[in-house]
């Protein structure tokens, strides 16, 4: 078991030891990085169907003849405007656009160049010197396993402010509970774009990452905030706290909470960024690749939506291949019998996300959109812009626009701490 694994592993390094580990690995290949989602022959292919679709508007007088490259709960939605509140006389509809590649950052690559020859595993593909790389580990991963540990070594420009505005939407009452919050990511270790890096070196704690959240509605909700902490070690439990506003009280809460529906909505605590948990907690494994709708170069403000609907309009979707991991929770009686990602290759962002019931039913489908955004560093990251989960049992939805606020920023430990989180605002 993977989670048996990484519980006889201490992880106890926090800095890099490449002085020790270059003589080592001094002849190990070069790496090429980045790779595109296709090759030269497929991208052939992929612009010769470009020729009949991009630019079209897709309805549900065509929605079927592009379905293929859809999760089946997504087409499902687009042939039942009046079910979901779409608008009437528009019904659902998104558009296609070519394929453009998505670039790592300069910094990611300089890192991925320098560190993936020197990642170490064991026979069970866990990687053994984890707190001493940085970048992308598996730059061409073979492995279900390798493709999550880089999602989980993506840093997103070591940290980031963005501003969330994401109602939680109830089609059959036309009804949004409106929601917004502010959130903040610090990563201690991995880091790519922001000094020190690869990793912050007074760690005692030995933390993985910070999040911490400012909510500003609904009304109730005034200036509670949050903050969570990851460590490294995998067999160690999130810590996390919430001050709530009205109370004035700061309360720690439990583990056993992550798979609570997050304030009313169709989200649990683990769904976040798809996945929101220590690798250790599931298998995961590569069922191959399958070619995507993404929304990878999306414009927000293209997007539009009236009340109470639960699948937004004019998104902006581009033919992609993807990574298809099956995830299964190592715990029997997980709230998911299953999750299965559609991986980017390019951004290493879960895109799509299917997720079913303990009793193996369809349940949730998850969409993630991206654009371009420029760093403080100066450079162009692929970064998060809106979020969609759809509850297909109780049809039910939430949408989520992400207004990215500085990505690489200047974000101090401090910020993570039980005096900060009872801050007067």
């Amino acid at each position: 078991m993977l989670l048996k694994k990484l519980r006889t592993r201490a992880v106890m390094t926090l800095w890099v030891l490449n002085a020790a580990l270059s003589p080592m690995l001094a002849g190990a290949a070069e790496v090429t990085f980045p790779l595109p989602a296709y090759t030269p022959d497929e991208l052939v292919t992929v612009r010769e169907w470009e020729k009949t679709w991009a630019g079209k508007k897709i309805d549900t007088t065509n929605i079927d003849q592009v379905a293929e490259f859809l999760p089946d709960a997504y087409v499902t939605i687009m042939k039942e405007p009046e079910k979901w509140n779409a608008p009437p006389g528009e019904g659902n509809w998104f558009t296609i656009v070519p394929y453009r590649q998505v670039l790592p950052t300069a910094d990611e690559i300089e890192a991925t160049k320098k560190y993936a020859p020197l990642v170490q595993t064991d026979g069970d593909g866990i990687i053994t010197n984890y707190t001493d790389i940085a970048g992308t580990p598996f730059p061409h991963p073979k492995t279900g396993l390798e493709v999550a540990y880089n999602l989980e070594c993506n840093t997103r420009g070591d940290t980031s402010n963005h501003m969330y505005d994401a109602p939680n939407v109830n089609p059959r009452t036309k009804t949004d509970r409106i929601s917004k919050q502010e959130l903040w990511y610090l990563y201690y270790i991995h880091r790519v774009a922001v000094d020190p890096r690869p990793a912050i070196p007074d760690n005692r704690k030995g933390y993985h990452r910070g999040e911490f959240l400012h909510m500003f509605l609904p009304p109730e909700m005034l200036n509670t905030r949050f903050f969570t902490m990851r460590f490294i070690d995998h067999t160690k439990e999130d810590v996390s706290y919430l001050y709530y506003a009205q109370y004035r009280r700061i309360r720690r809460l439990s583990t056993s909470e992550r798979t609570n529906a997050i304030d009313g909505t169709d989200q649990i605590y683990d769904d976040g960024n798809m996945w929101d948990g220590h690798l250790s907690r599931n298998s995961y494994e590569l069922n191959g690749t399958k070619e995507m709708l993404l929304c990878r170069h999306q414009d927000m403000q293209k997007v539009t939506r009236r009340t109470g609907q639960a699948m937004a309009n004019g998104f902006e979707f581009e033919r992609c291949n993807t990574y298809v991991i099956e995830v299964i929770n190592e715990d029997p009686n997980y709230l998911y019998s299953k999750r299965v990602w559609y991986v980017d290759p390019e951004n290493y962002i879960i895109m799509w996300q299917d997720a079913y019931d303990e009793l193996g039913r369809y349940w949730k489908c998850f969409m993630h959109a991206t654009d371009n955004i420029t760093t403080e560093q100066g450079d162009t990251k692929n970064y998060f812009v809106g979020f969609t989960i759809q509850d297909m049992q109780r049809t039910h939805s939430g949408f989520c626009r992400i207004t990215p606020k500085k990505l690489g920023g200047d974000i101090k430990p401090s910020m993570f701490t039980l005096s900060n989180l009872q801050k007067t605002y």
